[in-house]
């Protein structure tokens, strides 16, 4: 399969967040909030689009192209970026969240994904050149064929041409864990997460570039 990566378009915003969507449906760190489907997928559609709409202007996204489909989507945030404000985040329709499910989950779910997130946020923050990466997403139709290795490599060299010089972030998912591990990726952070006695783990990762 012919596939092209570069940076994400405005235009591209929805249907990467509809991709992700599909990848981490059957991902612990949703399920176990929300086990129930149909609500899962609406909560990650509605907080996933609104993530790429409040961030498109500041972070870096990048894409996989197949016949002008988008197939792989990540999110790279350079050391110097900041977190939107909240008021952007509500300009950006945030506050419709709350309409796809019980808020109290939601919010939940919103303090679990920041503490899983701190280990690699405060990594960063001991060098200037480490840049965090929010994800590494292939459509699950594709997943096996070698688009993922692609695509790391690919992004790997976006952020050493920006003057980057370590990638870091994080993982729940064991299978992911192995693959990163055997593309040069090690653990600096390893816990677990639990929730209404469901538990998953949770690897910070790192690699010097």
């Amino acid at each position: 399969m012919n596939v092209e990566f570069g940076k994400m378009r405005n235009t591209e915003i929805r249907p990467a967040a509809e991709l992700a969507v599909r990848a981490f449906d059957d991902y612990e760190y949703f399920t176990n909030w929300f086990p129930e489907k149909e609500e899962r997928n609406r909560i990650q559609f509605a907080i996933i689009w609104r993530e790429y709409k409040t961030n498109f202007a500041n972070s870096h996204f990048l894409v996989g192209r197949s016949e002008g489909k988008v197939v792989a989507v990540a999110q790279l945030n350079h050391p110097t970026f900041r977190k939107p404000s909240d008021f952007r985040y509500i300009l950006h329709g945030w506050l419709k969240v709350y309409r796809e499910g019980d808020r109290k989950k939601i919010d939940e779910w919103l303090s679990m994904d920041s503490s899983a997130g701190k280990p690699c946020h405060d990594y960063q923050k001991t060098g200037p050149d480490i840049w965090y990466a929010s994800s590494l997403t292939v459509d699950p139709s594709l997943q096996g064929t070698g688009i993922g290795t692609a695509f790391l490599k690919y992004w790997e060299g976006y952020v050493k041409e920006n003057g980057g010089k370590e990638i870091v972030f994080f993982t729940n998912s064991r299978k992911n864990l192995d693959f990163y591990k055997k593309r040069g990726y090690e653990v600096f952070d390893e816990r677990t997460i639990e929730y209404e006695g469901k538990v998953m783990g949770s690897w910070s990762v790192r690699k010097k570039l």
